[in-house]
């Protein structure tokens, strides 16, 4: 008796767990329903917001190449993201794709194009750059990343002034974009292969001895830290040497450079280096000396004595202060070549304050013709398209504002 009793409980407990294993594989069931369902709708909805953000993009597009006949970048364009997918614009279709960032140089390829603008240089992207340029394409890049800001800027004071209906679309990738493919060509730089090699070996010497500069500047007589600063500047000489070795490997003329300044040590090596790099795109020598933040023109200077005379004859506090406009400049550059000056030239902050800005503009000057010199050689700038200065660049300016 005891045995069948046992039995039948058995089956009834096996057939609660049967049922309620049922139920619990039912409700499961129903919830990847209703998760799926939820993903799909989710999938849906954010495929119609993209949608949404691309005909905006696209109808702010076609409006402003109406309402003022601007010229679009003759091939395409890429907001480039590290992580995110790159949006790619073809102005000639008038078309916005999403491709992921491994798979861009093998999509423009099938698109057939000749050039590519992306929106900004930066370490993560040189690879896939250096490979879109050896696939034969020209690769250009946007020199001031403040332009599109700039271009929406001057889109609503002309909209503003004509009285005209254009809507500025918030920023997103797609309008980037667009707007990219308007911005005037004095912003953009072309680059290739073997600069984006040295670029890339440029970023990080730069990258180090920033580090080691500020380690030696604020903890040069912390006793503690004697170890950590000894390593930081050996690591700082290895990235120089690393740096250096990379630029005479594409460009040997600089080491016929080295000889005729008289640069032994890799540090200063590293510093002409950055120079001579940061000068190959500019056509003329006062580009030169605007990207170092340099202007030696009469008419700069007089405006800037104008506006220290208008902040004298303001009352106290009564007026707003008149902005001295100054220059938007690569500070890495003249950082570089103030390094380069002071070190050649073996001056010193304290006691050669006064002369160092001419000596600057001299040193930059006798560089700029032994690129000019080589240019004639065809073995620098070819690639980049850059030709030497004319009889005007090669003149130095009258007038230099100290």
């Amino acid at each position: 008796m005891e045995a069948e009793k046992k039995a039948r409980t058995k089956k009834t407990e096996r057939k609660k767990t049967a049922k309620k294993t049922t139920k619990e594989g039912v409700k499961e069931k129903r919830t990847k329903n209703t998760r799926k369902r939820a993903n799909e709708e989710a999938m849906l909805e954010q495929k119609a917001k993209e949608e949404a953000l691309k005909n905006e993009a696209l109808g702010f597009y076609r409006q402003i190449r109406q309402q003022f006949g601007l010229e679009p970048f003759d091939g395409v364009t890429v907001d480039l993201h590290a992580k995110k997918q790159a949006v790619v614009f073809d102005p000639k279709s008038e078309t916005l794709t999403t491709v992921e960032n491994g798979e861009l140089p093998q999509f423009l390829k099938t698109l057939n194009v000749h050039k590519v603008l992306v929106d900004a240089l930066f370490p993560n992207n040189a690879e896939i750059l250096t490979e879109i340029s050896n696939a034969g394409m020209e690769v250009y890049f946007l020199r001031r990343t403040s332009a599109p800001k700039q271009f929406k800027e001057f889109i609503k004071r002309k909209a503003e002034k004509l009285k005209l209906d254009i809507a500025i679309p918030k920023k997103n990738d797609y309008v980037d974009a667009v707007i990219l493919s308007l911005i005037k060509p004095k912003f953009l730089q072309k680059v290739d292969a073997t600069y984006l090699a040295c670029w890339q070996k440029m970023v990080e010497w730069r990258n180090v001895n920033e580090v080691s500069m500020y380690l030696q500047t604020n903890f040069k007589r912390k006793t503690k830290l004697a170890n950590l600063l000894k390593e930081a500047a050996q690591l700082e000489e290895e990235t120089a040497q690393e740096f250096v070795e990379t630029v005479k490997r594409y460009y040997p003329e600089v080491k016929e450079h080295f000889k005729r300044l008289g640069i032994t040590d890799v540090i200063t090596q590293a510093y002409y280096c950055e120079v001579f790099l940061e000068m190959l795109p500019c056509e003329k020598f006062h580009q030169v000396l605007k990207k170092a933040g340099i202007d030696v023109s009469q008419k700069f200077h007089l405006k800037r004595l104008e506006q220290r005379r208008q902040k004298e004859e303001q009352k106290d506090g009564k007026e707003k202060d008149t902005k001295e406009k100054t220059f938007i400049y690569d500070g890495k550059f003249a950082y570089a070549l103030n390094q380069l000056t002071i070190k050649v030239r073996r001056l010193s902050l304290k006691k050669h304050k006064q002369i160092i800005l001419v000596a600057t503009i001299l040193l930059a000057k006798e560089i700029w013709i032994m690129l000019r010199k080589q240019n004639e050689g065809g073995r620098v700038g070819e690639a980049l398209g850059v030709s030497g200065p004319s009889r005007k660049g090669r003149e130095l300016p009258s007038m230099i504002p100290l």
